[in-house]
């Protein structure tokens, strides 16, 4: 009983124990990670019909300078592939631009972390 106790302690210590902050290219690959799932969501949302017009009506409420150019351009990008093409094999096409955009993002130089909310 004691070791349980203990162990439960232990783990709550653990759990509740100061996180490091993240150095800024941790903070950049995490943007990243959400511009990655907004490029997703984009591909989704053009392969079940919502047209680009939407997109970039929703896009363009975006106050964030970094943000607005990276979601346009991906904007752009998956209404230049025919539908055809990329509801062949839906899940992949999205899962390989996901990546594309991750890495693109990943490369692109900055100074600070641009101001988002996570996708």
């Amino acid at each position: 009983m004691n070791k349980l106790f203990a162990l439960i302690v232990f783990i709550a210590l653990v759990g509740c124990a100061e996180k490091k902050p993240l150095t800024a290219e941790q903070q950049w690959h995490g943007y990243c990670t959400s511009i990655g799932n907004a490029a997703n969501t984009i591909m989704f949302d053009r392969q079940n019909g919502i047209e680009k017009t939407a997109a970039l009506e929703h896009a363009n409420k975006i106050e964030d300078v970094t943000t607005k150019t990276f979601i346009l351009d991906i904007i752009e990008q998956v209404y230049a592939f025919p539908l055809a093409e990329i509801d062949k094999e839906p899940e992949n096409s999205r899962k390989q631009f996901k990546q594309k955009m991750t890495e693109k993002c990943i490369a692109t130089p900055h100074d600070e972390l641009p101001d988002y909310k996570p996708f």
